[in-house]
Formats: C-alpha cells, structure tokens, sequence
C-alpha cells in the first residue's frame, strides 16, 4: 500500500460514497474503485459495504482507518518539516550579542550553523544591552544574546526576553594573591574597590559586580573595556576581577587563578530578546533552536 491509497480510503470514508470521494480526490471513480479494491486484495479482507446509497465500513475497515488517520497526519508533518528546512537553506540572519559573552558563545554557536546552513548569510552586531535594545527595537537586528533587561524597558519597548541560562561569576586573581590558594571560598562582600579590574561604565557586567559586591564605586585607574584585557591585567598582578565562566574557559590562563565563590554562588541571568510582535524568520528560527539546544547542555 501507499499513501495515496489511505488517502483515497479515508476520503471514501468520510465522505460515505465513492462518488464523493473520487470528485473530493479529483479522480475519476473507476480509478478511485480500482485503489481501492487494490488495497483491498494486498490486506485480504474487503474495507466497504458496497450500497445503492453509498459505503459502509466494516470491521477490518475501522481497523485500517484508525491506523491510516495517524500515518496520513505524520506523512503531512514530515512534509511540513522538510518544507520548513528547504526554506530556511538560504536567506540571511542578523542578532546582536553583549561583548562580554560574544567571544566565547559564538564559536560555539556559529560553527555547527554555518555547516548545517552554509548558504544563510550571518551577521552579528556586538554592542552592551543598551545599544542591543536600540537594535530590537528598530528592527535593525532579529534578536539579541544579552544580559540583565530591566523590567521597565520589557515594559516600555514591547520587549519578550526569555531566559536561556544562568552563568555564574568567578573571581580571577593573581598567583601571589591570598585568595589563590586555601579555603574558605571567597565571598563577593570581601572584595575592595580599590582592588577591583572591571569594565567601564555602561557594561552590564560591571552593574552586575557592584551589585553582588555591595559597593556603590569602582576605581576607575582599573577599569578596561574588554574582559580579555581584565584578565591580562590580573595576571600582570594589577589586582583582581569578577569574570563569567565562559571567559574562563576560552583559553589557558597560566598566571591567574579562578576561584568559585561561596555560596550562595553570584550568577548572571543570559536571556534571548526580541520585539513582542516580530515573529522570527525561518533562518534565525534555526539558530534559536541551536542556541536553546546549548542552553539546555
């Protein structure tokens, strides 16, 4: 049996005749009764009742209908997927990324795209969530990789922000530091300003550190604008900083040491962000499933 013969069979069913059902298919009615009696002969037992007034099923008829009602919906679904992925082999792809996940999120992202999709056109924007916001909203990009949406701009910009991951923040120092060795783990509040490498202003990050810290300033001889240039500095045993995770694991670090803080451990909330209203295009629906797809790993 094949698909186009269920089909016919359950047309011939629903409709209760065979004429009905052959101008349903668009085919001509001896075709139609040459299916199905077809179908009939490979299965051994006979689907309908033939009557002056239309068809009847039998038992062995109920029996194949309930079975080809399922077969016919997943045929349709698989053809729906496959449609969905032929459209989305081309087209193009603009999201935007906060800086301090960009380069360590990208390569693993972005590698498994662009070999499974090597014809869709992908551009990435790296600007702080301000600048990303801004973005969103005049639909200069798709969506956004970012951290830290205040409810008021959800609120105020028509914003869906949904969390992907919670990443939690280290503290990197310096061998010779005392934090380098030994326990008890560090806590946030132990931490001085006048010690502290961070980010400049407007880096979400940086509002991150003061907030876990409970500090209200940060000294600015000590501020960078790249998390790969706090790390140098704390290496060169300029003092020490609040780092995620993910920067941590992006290369060997030999003159800094990562340590955990204690509990409750700090973290940062990474979330997607998008327009309410703005559905996504088939090419950036492929990269959100494999961006979901590595949240949940």
């Amino acid at each position: 049996m094949d698909l186009r013969q269920l089909e016919y069979f359950t047309a011939i069913v629903r409709e209760g005749s065979l004429t009905a059902a052959a101008k349903r298919c668009r085919i001509a009615q001896p075709s139609l009764s040459q299916q199905l009696r077809a179908l009939e002969d490979e299965l051994g037992e006979a689907l309908v009742h033939r009557k002056p007034r239309g068809v009847e099923t039998t038992a062995a008829g109920k029996i194949l209908l309930e079975h080809a009602e399922r077969v016919l919906v997943e045929a349709r679904l698989l053809r729906e997927r496959f449609t969905q992925r032929r459209d989305s082999q081309e087209g193009s792809v603009i999201f935007g990324m906060i800086p301090t996940i960009a380069p360590y999120l990208l390569p693993k992202l972005l590698a498994p795209f662009r070999e499974a999709f090597p014809k869709i056109d992908v551009q990435v924007r790296e600007a702080r969530t301000e600048g990303l916001i801004k973005l969103v909203v005049d639909g200069s990009i798709e969506f956004a990789i970012l951290s830290d949406v205040t409810a008021q701009d959800q609120k105020r910009w028509s914003l869906h922000v949904r969390e992907l991951f919670r990443e939690p923040l280290m503290l990197a120092v310096p061998l010779s530091h005392p934090f380098a060795k030994g326990s008890p783990a560090p806590l946030p509040e132990q931490l001085l300003p006048e010690t502290l490498i961070h980010l400049r202003d407007g880096h979400c990050l940086t509002d991150r550190t003061l907030k876990v810290c409970s500090l209200d300033r940060l000294d600015p001889r000590l501020e960078c604008d790249q998390l790969e240039t706090a790390l140098a500095m704390v290496e060169a045993d300029m003092g020490i900083a609040v780092v995620p995770e993910l920067a941590t694991r992006s290369r060997p670090l030999p003159g800094v040491v990562i340590r955990s803080f204690g509990e409750p451990e700090p973290e940062r909330t990474i979330s997607l962000m998008k327009r309410r209203a703005a559905p996504f295009s088939a090419a950036a629906t492929e990269l959100v499933r494999l961006v979901k797809s590595f949240a949940r790993d």
